[in-house]
């Protein structure tokens, strides 16, 4: 039975009938029928609710929304559903909500949800229309975080000034979120006081906000999204139905309402049997005749990695050791050639996990062509970190080098597993990532947790075909190292020397050559060092060791340098220095005067990709939609 639809002095009504608001295929049987709960926009993620594989329908006939990403409409038990899997999934209501758009509640608001979260985050979001940057905040969220429910919401009475701003409270629930279960949440907020209901159960309360609903000037109005416009944080698991009401909905209607479908949250309520992947399998240092394989699972096991030339593998590496973190060299292997793997985990009930089948290549030779990616600053913005990982992994690199700031918090363990290696997955589950540590990751275990290089792991080399790579660490407590006569200082001019590889790259997270406008001096108020000043003594051994291009991040664009020898360009022995900061962190930008060693430069999410033979290095930039915007060919005997 479809819902009814009444006009009435030009303004268009939703008149629920017991079935306008459920879900009409798959459902399991309720307790009883569902109360009306009046909402001006309700979105039902079924096959009548999802249209043509891009449009969602407003059951209320106003705000039709747009499907972001790949997410799959799922009809089967125990609900129909839209499964968010994908670290650029979600539903878009607008893209730009004024805050005098009619169709916003004023007084006071309700949000209603069927929601069952996967991976729980800092900040989650099931339905929004806000900002939170910094002192400036606006708006209404109703999300989630690493606990529980969250209900945010700023009021005209946190205003701070004329500008429309003003303080979002977060009211954060005591029900736990647990990880696959199906949840009825609401938000509710009555002109007085902040309501947050689980299940049917009031689970948090706040007085801070009071009067009327505080919008800012322009904000998204996003489903299955953490998003404004500095922050975008995917919901990943799925939504039966989003419904936002202008009027606060009573506790006893909320009972009802969930009470109507209560089998769905006890549904499913036991977690699946045996381990599960919190990072799934992922590669790190290549040579010719090894390659190491790690993953990390949420209860410990033991794994064999399955591996062999042709599929299914026949040959098997064991981790003995019951772990969360698993790690296995596998090694005797043949240069230059394509390998199947797949890991295997069992806990210590006997419970086996089998990853998916996967792929990798061994290092070449040193006459053999290869490519490689470089991207640094992913830090916490998964959905372009995706993108870009995805744009990469269709260029089929032999590896990735990250310039550091993997992650924005370096002791925050659900950025590693969520705002890395989730929408990375793909790529590093088939082609192994060599990074350097960059400030953000704070010198903390998991830097060297997740990531197995050569020791000392925070400064390293590689050889790959015709080329070395040398890692270094230029953070504040490496620095004194980083003089002549310091530790990375000295490994690094021993490892030039002695380096016979025909290509020389250098990286480290720092830039020793900058046009960034305030990150080394105010260029719009004063002088600049333009570049990071403590790295600056490695130059002497880059431009001795001849070294061809020396690759940073810490700034987000893109920069690339003159070739520089001695202060000065010098295009017949100069080195040149490329700045790659492009992976998600929020672009900053270039100063208003040229500095002398800029050549080119660019302010957007982008990725760099670097093909090798013998004697001929082709370089180019992509940007996040995947235009060429750079490029330089260099040449050698």
């Amino acid at each position: 039975m479809a819902a009814r639809w009444i006009k009435r002095t030009g303004a268009v009504l939703c008149v629920a009938a017991v079935v306008a608001v459920a879900v009409v295929r798959n459902t399991p049987v309720g307790a009883g029928p569902r109360p009306d709960l009046k909402p001006i926009a309700h979105w039902v993620f079924d096959p009548e609710g999802v249209v043509g594989g891009k449009v969602v329908v407003d059951r209320c006939g106003r705000w039709n929304a747009t499907l972001l990403g790949s997410p799959t409409l799922v009809e089967s038990e125990p609900t129909p559903r839209l499964e968010l899997a994908h670290p650029d999934d979600g539903v878009l209501v607008r893209a730009k909500v004024k805050p005098d758009a009619a169709f916003l509640p004023r007084e006071a608001v309700s949000v209603v949800a069927w929601v069952r979260i996967d991976e729980t985050t800092e900040w989650g979001g099931i339905l929004g229309c806000f900002q939170d940057n910094g002192p400036k905040e606006a708006g209404f969220i109703l999300g989630y975080n690493k606990t529980g429910f969250t209900f945010g919401l700023a009021a005209k009475s946190s205003a701070t000034g004329s500008d429309g701003v003003g303080t979002i409270t977060y009211l954060t629930g005591k029900t736990e979120a647990r990880k696959g279960v199906w949840y009825h949440v609401v938000g509710v907020y009555d002109g007085k006081q902040m309501r947050l209901y689980v299940n049917g159960q009031l689970d948090g309360t706040s007085d801070a906000q009071s009067g009327p609903i505080l919008y800012a000037p322009s904000a998204p109005m996003v489903i299955g999204r953490y998003r404004d416009d500095d922050e975008d944080f995917p919901l990943f698991g799925a939504i039966r139905e989003v419904m936002l009401c202008d009027h606060a909905v009573s506790t006893e209607q909320i009972a009802a309402h969930f009470e109507a479908d209560r089998v769905l949250a006890e549904a499913g309520q036991d977690p699946p049997a045996g381990p599960q992947f919190v990072v799934e399998p992922y590669l790190q240092y290549a040579t010719r005749t090894n390659m190491t394989v790690k993953w990390e699972t949420n209860d410990p096991c033991t794994a064999a990695v399955e591996y062999g030339t042709t599929f299914p593998p026949r040959q098997a590496t064991k981790a003995e050791k019951l772990d969360t973190m698993g790690e296995v060299v596998l090694s005797g292997l043949e240069p230059n050639t394509k390998y199947f793997y797949r890991v295997v985990c069992t806990d210590a009930e006997g419970h086996q996990l089998q990853g998916k089948p996967l792929t990798f290549m061994t290092a070449v030779g040193p006459t053999d062509a290869f490519s490689f990616t470089v991207i640094g600053d992913t830090q916490r913005n998964p959905t372009v970190t995706g993108k870009v990982a995805k744009l990469m992994w269709e260029r089929r690199p032999n590896f990735v080098i990250h310039c550091g700031d993997v992650v924005d918090d370096g002791a925050a363990k659900w950025q590693w597993t969520g705002d890395l290696f989730k929408p990375c997955n793909e790529l590093f589950s088939r082609v192994p990532v060599y990074p350097c540590i960059g400030n953000h990751e704070k010198n903390h275990a998991h830097y060297y947790k997740y990531f197995a290089l050569p020791a000392p792991e925070y400064y390293y080399s590689f050889r790959y075909g015709n080329a070395e790579f040398f890692s270094l660490d230029t953070n504040t407590i490496r620095t004194a190292s980083l003089k002549p006569g310091g530790e990375q200082y000295q490994w690094l001019a021993k490892a030039l020397a002695a380096s016979d590889a025909k290509w020389k790259f250098c990286y480290h997270h720092h830039p020793a050559y900058s046009s960034d406008a305030d990150d080394y001096g105010d260029t719009a108020k004063g002088p600049t060092t333009a570049g990071d000043i403590r790295v600056r003594p490695l130059l002497e051994l880059y431009e001795k060791y001849k070294v061809d291009v020396v690759f940073n991040g810490h700034i987000h664009l893109y920069e690339r340098t003159w070739p520089i020898k001695g202060g000065k360009v010098d295009q017949k022995e100069g080195v040149v220095h490329i700045t790659s900061g492009g992976g998600g962190g929020k672009l900053e930008d270039i100063g208003p005067t040229p500095t002398f060693f800029k050549q080119e430069g660019r302010v957007d999410f982008h990725y760099c990709y670097l093909t090798i033979h013998q004697g001929t290095l082709n370089f180019k930039a992509f940007d996040q939609e995947g235009r060429l915007f750079d490029q330089l060919t260099l040449r050698k005997e």
